[in-house]
C-alpha cells in the first residue's frame, strides 16, 4: 500500500513543519510500522494534546492519511529553586512555544544565589538550536594533600565554623584560597541523522570563553587566566528521560499519556553516547594551548511498569591542560551523587549503574525511588583520585505541571561523608 495524500487538522502549527517531522512522505511505503513511528515522531514534539490518525482508501494500492493533532502555544513565567553541588541559587525561566506556529521554542533565564549569578537565553526549532549563557561564580575552594579539591560552596553548615575548620574535616588542608569564574558561551546544534523518526545523531559547535581569578597570586599554579576554547560535539542514540517543558500545563505534549503510564508489554533496550573535542589557543583567545576530549555511553532497560536499569561509562582526556581544565571526578564525568571532594586529571575514567522504580503512576503524576552505585578515577592513578560513592534519590513529577520536588542523599566511600541535594522546579 503506498501513500497517496496526507493532510491535517486541529492544529495551528503550519503544514510544513509537520511534514517536515514525521517520516512518512507521499508516494511512500504505508505500513504498520510507518505510522508507529509517525505516531513517536508527533510525540516527540512535546506539542500536541491528542493525535489521530486515519487512513481511507484512495484507489487501488493507494491510501490517504489523515492527521488529526491538536496543538497549542504559549508564554509563560515560570520560577526555580536548587540546593546542592555548587550552593543554592533561585531564579526565572521564562519560555514560549509555538508562538509563531513554526513549532520553536525560546527561552530566557536568569539566576542568582550564594555563589553568583547566570543568565542564558535559547532557540529551538526542528532540532536545531542556539544557546548563550553568561555566568560569574566566586566561591572559596580548598586543595588537600592528598590531591583532593573542596567548594565551601557545596556544603552545608550547622555548627557555625569558618571554612577552612569546616573543610578540614574531610582531610589535611593544604591551602585555601578563592577562585572566581566568569564564563560567555554560545553554541549552535544540528542535528545529522534520524531513526523511526526520531533524532539519532547530532552535532554541536560551541564556543567557550572563561577566566578564571585566583587569590593570594596562585594563578600560575592553578592555571588562572583566560581559557578560552571551541569545542565540537556528536550525540548519538536516544535522548535519555527529558522533563516535559512548560506547555504540559496546557496539556501540551500529553498526547501520548496514556503510553506513558501503561506497562510495557516487553523489555525496551536503548542506549546514548556522546562524543566532545575542545581545543584552545591564542587563535581563541585563551593564554594555554591545550585539547580536551570527553566520551560517554550509557545503556539502560526498562520493563514493566518502566523499571529501569542503566549502566553508564565514561572517559576522558586531556593535552596541556592547566589545573583550571583538568576533568574532575563529578558531574563532568558522569556521577550522578554529590561529594564533598573531587579530584582531578587529565584523564578520568567513571562507571556506574543505577536502578529506578516508579512507586505510584497516574494520571496525575509519577513518583518515583532511585539507587545507584558510581565511580570516577584516573586509571593512571587509582588509589590517589578514586571517588566513588552510593546513594538514592526520591522524586514526584506532576504530569500536568513541571514542577519535580526531589531529594537525594550520597554517601562517599572515600570521604565517609554523606551529602544532600534537592530542588524544586528546573531538572532534578
Amino acid at each position: 500500500m503506498s501513500i497517496n495524500t496526507i493532510s491535517f487538522s486541529g492544529n495551528r502549527t503550519s503544514e510544513s513543519t509537520l511534514r517536515a517531522a514525521i517520516p512518512i512522505k507521499e508516494g511512500g511505503a504505508l505500513t504498520q510500522q510507518a505510522l508507529e513511528e509517525t505516531y513517536n515522531a508527533l510525540y516527540s514534539m512535546r506539542l500536541f494534546k491528542s493525535v489521530e490518525i486515519s487512513t481511507s482508501a484512495a484507489g487501488e494500492g493507494l491510501a490517504d492519511v489523515h492527521i488529526a493533532a491538536k496543538d497549542g502555544w504559549y508564554l509563560i513565567p515560570m520560577p526555580f529553586a536548587v540546593s546542592g553541588q555548587g550552593g543554592s541559587s533561585a531564579g526565572l525561566f521564562l519560555v514560549s512555544r509555538n508562538v509563531f506556529k513554526k513549532a520553536e521554542s525560546v527561552s530566557v533565564s536568569g539566576a542568582i544565589g550564594s555563589a553568583g549569578g547566570a543568565a542564558a537565553g535559547f532557540f529551538e526549532k526542528n532540532g536545531r538550536s542556539l544557546a548563550v549563557m553568561h555566568s560569574e561564580r566566586s566561591a572559596e575552594e580548598g586543595f588537600y594533600t592528598d590531591g583532593g579539591y573542596s567548594s565551601a560552596q557545596n556544603m552545608r553548615k550547622s555548627d557555625g565554623t569558618d571554612n577552612f575548620t569546616f573543610l578540614s574535616k574531610f582531610g589535611t588542608l593544604k591551602s585555601m584560597y578563592k577562585r572566581r569564574r566568569q564564563t560567555n558561551s554560545i553554541s549552535a546544534g544540528f542535528p545529522l541523522a534520524q531513526s523511526a523518526g526520531l533524532p539519532a545523531l547530532s552535532a554541536a559547535l560551541s564556543y567557550n570563553g572563561e577566566k578564571n581569578t585566583y587569590g593570594d597570586g596562585l594563578k600560575e599554579l592553578h592555571g588562572g587566566g583566560r581559557t578560552s576554547s571551541v569545542s565540537i560535539g556528536l550525540n548519538a542514540g536516544g535522548r535519555g528521560e527529558m522533563m516535559d517543558d512548560m506547555g504540559v500545563i496546557f496539556g501540551l505534549g500529553l498526547a501520548d499519556l496514556d503510553k506513558r503510564i501503561q506497562k510495557l508489554p516487553k523489555p525496551k533496550n536503548t542506549w546514548r553516547g556522546g562524543l566532545n573535542v575542545a581545543v584552545a589557543g591564542a587563535w581563541t583567545g585563551s593564554d594555554y594551548a591545550f585539547s580536551k576530549t570527553a566520551l560517554s555511553i550509557e545503556n539502560s532497560t526498562a520493563w514493566g511498569g518502566s523499571n529501569r536499569f542503566s549502566v553508564r561509562c565514561a572517559g576522558a582526556v586531556s593535552a596541556n591542560a592547566p589545573e583550571s581544565q583538568l576533568f574532575a571526578t563529578g558531574r563532568e564525568t558522569g556521577l550522578m551523587g554529590q561529594y564533598a571532594r573531587e579530584f582531578r586529571a587529565p584523564r578520568l575514567a567513571s562507571l556506574g549503574v543505577s536502578f529506578s522504580k516508579p512507586l505510584t503512576v497516574s494520571r496525575r503524576g509519577v513518583f518515583q525511588a532511585a539507587v545507584f552505585a558510581e565511580t570516577a578515577f584516573d586509571p593512571a592513578a587509582y588509589s590517589a583520585t578514586a571517588q566513588k560513592g552510593v546513594g538514592f534519590s526520591l522524586f514526584y513529577r506532576f504530569w500536568r505541571f513541571p514542577l519535580p520536588l526531589g531529594f537525594s542523599q550520597t554517601y562517599s566511600f572515600r570521604d565517609r561523608n554523606m551529602q544532600v541535594a534537592a530542588a524544586i522546579g528546573g531538572r532534578f
